[in-house]
């Protein structure tokens, strides 16, 4: 599997997405399951260091 597909993987739903997606396509080999548990922690883990980054401050308005 490709570190690329969950390297800007950022929410929960995104990443049932590209488990679906991936399912799709190799669903019939018979390490799916292996796969699919492989998909998911690292979808989590990036998901995790996303949400541990700083988020960049915004801009005030000033009116």
């Amino acid at each position: 599997m490709s570190s690329n597909l969950l390297k800007n993987c950022t929410s929960p739903e995104q990443l049932e997405k590209i488990i679906k997606g991936q399912e799709r396509k190799f669903r019939w080999r018979d390490d799916w399951p292996a796969m699919e548990a492989a998909l998911q922690s690292a979808g989590t883990a990036a998901i995790a260091a996303h949400a541990s980054k700083p988020k960049p401050e915004q801009p005030q308005d000033i009116a």
